[in-house]
């Protein structure tokens, strides 16, 4: 068995950004995370301009849009994974 050790240093997070089709953690450290937005149903249906207000929670480890009640961590990006609910693009078309 593996397990996954993430110093908590590592997840800090210094902004966000929300494309069509991704989502994109700028970390303290200078990495990027990237994931797809279809992971994220609720983000993936918000407006540009509700995606847009995307902030860094206090402990700086996550991000949340408040308005939309959607919280996403750095270690969930990191492990991945799709929200419960998420349906592939390919699979929504059919």
């Amino acid at each position: 068995m593996t397990t996954l050790d993430i110093d908590e240093r590592q997840l800090q997070v210094r902004s966000v950004d929300v494309t069509d089709d991704s989502i994109i953690f700028d970390m303290i450290d200078g990495r990027r995370i990237v994931a797809p937005l279809w992971w994220y149903p609720r983000l993936a249906k918000a407006s540009p301009e509700q995606r847009a207000k995307g902030e860094v929670l206090p402990f700086g480890d996550a991000v949340g849009w408040e308005e939309i009640d959607e919280y996403i961590s750095a270690k969930a990006l990191i492990i991945g994974g799709a929200a419960p609910g998420a349906v592939p693009p390919a699979q929504a078309a059919e």
